[in-house]
């Protein structure tokens, strides 16, 4: 008997609204697929929390083969939440390279607005739209003792069952060494050459987007500002609740073209993104078989990762008032009728700008577990041991 894993990417507070039917509909559905298939699946719950990301990508990264199925639970809170964006986007590539793009199987939970959309700017939601995803929003309703749920959690996992199947027929089979592989279709996907060029287009435009967005944060800032000292003034001279709805439509009004900026080239960085992303991560994980081939190569490799430092430090200060300005328009959001289309809309911008951020981490993270230390790391090391620098041999 096989075992396998499937995923399951959800929201918490959208667990506590459904009174836990989110985590009982993954383990019935992990029963109902193990009485299908016959194969033992170990199910992933994943949490939106970082720390639930980190074990996750290990579990992930361990061996994508083994997926049976990744199943985002989409409601429009999952598309607020970092990690949970996070998760799409780092199977989905996986996946894609893999040719493994059956296994991602979207449940709509509640209804999405953006997934009706004809073109999305956001490109998480153009990968929904592309794929195979099954509507719950009916069957949320029913009771979880009855058999019209039981047939349809059944119903379900015969879904993915037949998906992971076809998905094993279309994967190519390891042919013996002496077998001639015949041609049945070009490939056209990006190389590695293609993906470098993207990289050095790309990472200019990255400071430049960035910088753009942060304008538009320092303006939207200022309006609220503003707006705080009317209402506040307009208090003091008893002027009531008709003065301050008046400046909180003023304010809808003044923030709703900076607002739709944010949001386009937040998913214009994100696009971007992940095309440096793909220049920067093969070199990452090639460099310590360089090194081993070509030991002079370590001084280049270490100039590059002192770049791709300075780059994540860099977009880390640029989006030092992302999170903060989340937190504040989550108020404002409460304030005013007339603000809550705006305000939602921004926080979504932001909510991507500060997902996409994520992968910045994972450059962090590839260079540190590479093992490779460059001078200035291994002087520091040394120093911690109490030898000095001057002992160092630079091999």
């Amino acid at each position: 008997m096989s075992e396998l894993k499937g995923f399951w990417s959800y929201v918490n507070d959208d667990d506590r609204a459904e009174q836990g039917r989110l985590c009982r509909l993954a383990n019935d559905l992990k029963e109902q697929y193990q009485l299908l298939s016959g194969d033992s699946v170990t199910m992933f719950i994943a949490k939106d929390s970082i720390k639930w990301g980190d074990h996750w990508r290990d579990e992930i990264n361990s061996n994508l083969a083994s997926t049976a199925f990744f199943i985002p639970v989409l409601t429009p809170r999952y598309f607020t939440k970092p990690e949970c964006l996070r998760e799409l986007r780092i199977i989905s590539q996986k996946a894609s390279e893999l040719g493994l793009k059956n296994i991602i199987r979207p449940l709509l939970y509640a209804d999405v607005s953006a997934l009706h959309e004809e073109k999305p700017a956001n490109d998480l939601i153009r990968l929904i739209q592309a794929l195979q995803w099954e509507d719950w929003q009916e069957a949320r309703f029913l009771d979880v003792t009855s058999g019209e749920y039981r047939k349809r959690v059944f119903q379900l996992a015969s879904r993915l069952f037949e998906a992971n199947k076809l998905t094993e027929k279309s994967s190519p089979a390891i042919a013996p060494a002496d077998t001639e592989v015949p041609k049945t279709s070009v490939d056209d996907s990006p190389g590695f050459v293609d993906k470098l060029a993207a990289f050095e287009e790309n990472l200019p435009k990255l400071s430049e987007t960035l910088k753009a967005i942060n304008e538009d944060i320092v303006l939207i800032g200022r309006l609220n500002e503003e707006a705080a000292t009317d209402i506040k003034r307009g208090k003091s001279q008893g002027k009531g609740f008709a003065s301050t709805l008046l400046v909180t439509r003023r304010i809808a009004a003044q923030m709703a073209e900076p607002t739709d900026r944010i949001w386009s080239r937040s998913n214009e960085y994100a696009s971007q993104l992940h095309k440096v992303d793909e220049g920067i991560r093969p070199i990452i994980e090639r460099a310590p078989e360089e090194i081993r081939e070509n030991p002079e190569s370590r001084d280049s490799l270490c100039g590059f990762f002192k770049s791709v430092h300075i780059l994540s430090e860099s977009a880390r200060v640029g989006l030092t008032s992302t999170q903060g300005m989340i937190n504040s328009n989550e108020l404002l959001e409460k304030m005013s009728r007339d603000l809550r289309p705006v305000v939602r809309r921004l926080r979504q911008g932001l909510t991507i700008l500060l997902e996409s951020s994520t992968v910045i981490d994972e450059w962090d993270r590839l260079i540190k577990s590479s093992g490779i230390l460059c001078r200035e790391e291994k002087e520091e090391k040394e120093a911690r041991k109490g030898g000095g620098p001057q002992h160092i041999i630079d091999r």
